[in-house]
């Protein structure tokens, strides 16, 4: 993608990039997991830092040791990031990738906890203060972590996730319906699976405040989804606040609107994880 002046912030002057390393947690049923983990400069190697748990979506995708604006963004501002690959994820074999499949899912779910506590066991992570974050399927894996462990998290920045996957299939695009059944369970022979993997079905267990990000147009995942989650949590006297960003779909195409994603992202997490 050629650079263009519009993107320069992306990497501010002075900031030198993080060049992450390899780390490999073990799942809880035994499934190697695999990792990136990039430490915020000028920090000392023994300590413990405030960190963000990143998920990709897909879930199929894969994370790789790229340069990310999103993560130099949260760098910058002192905060760790650890980028994993829980199972369902590409690049470690199709029996991982299938992991995931219908019931699979709760295993994934809690890959984002054994996740989280292998950075805080190895000391690189602040066991008081860890965040997790993601988007489109990770936004989805946030919401997720956030009810099934609620004490984990210290917050939660979910971008373009589904909080209900009843409603994510009424309202997504025909196609992506198709293709999803058979990755979550099939909207009318699996409502009862369905309903136990959505994290609205537990939002009465979530305790951490919520940013919820979404494209105003999105088609694939619709903003109600981050609405009623944000809605829901606002009635449980939780702190909840949703940015949707105008001439938006699922994926972020204008600078500004990145930029502001970048900087709502940052001051959110920055300020929660301090202290």
């Amino acid at each position: 993608t050629p650079w263009s002046s519009r993107d320069e912030d992306a990497f501010p002057p002075g900031l030198t990039p993080v060049r992450p390393t390899p780390v490999r947690p073990v799942a809880r049923d035994g499934l190697q997991l695999g990792g990136w983990y990039y430490r915020a400069p000028g920090r000392s190697p023994g300590e413990p830092a405030p960190c963000v748990l990143h998920l990709h979506g897909g879930p199929e995708e894969q994370e790789r040791p790229v340069l990310e604006p999103l993560y130099l963004e949260l760098l910058g501002r002192g905060l760790d990031v650890f980028a994993p690959d829980v199972r369902g994820s590409s690049g470690h074999g199709r029996s991982f990738t299938d992991a995931d499949l219908g019931a699979g899912r709760f295993s994934a779910i809690d890959d984002v906890a054994d996740c989280a506590a292998h950075v805080m066991v190895q000391g690189l992570a602040d066991p008081r203060r860890m965040a997790v974050m993601g988007r489109s399927y990770g936004g989805y894996l946030t919401m997720a972590s956030l009810v099934w462990h609620p004490d984990l998290f210290r917050t939660g920045v979910a971008v373009c996730g589904m909080s209900d996957l009843t409603t994510f299939f009424a309202g997504t695009e025909p196609w992506i319906a198709q293709s999803a059944a058979h990755k979550y369970g099939h909207p009318e022979h699996d409502r009862d699976l369905l309903r136990a993997l959505s994290p609205m079905s537990r939002v009465d267990a979530l305790r951490a405040p919520v940013l919820a990000v979404h494209g105003e147009h999105d088609t694939n995942v619709p903003p109600g989804e981050s609405e009623q989650f944000v809605r829901a949590a606002r009635e449980r006297g939780l702190e909840a606040e949703l940015l949707l960003l105008r001439d938006e779909g699922h994926d972020f195409r204008r600078a500004d609107n990145r930029r502001l994603f970048r900087r709502a992202a940052g001051d959110w997490l920055e300020r929660h994880l301090a202290g």
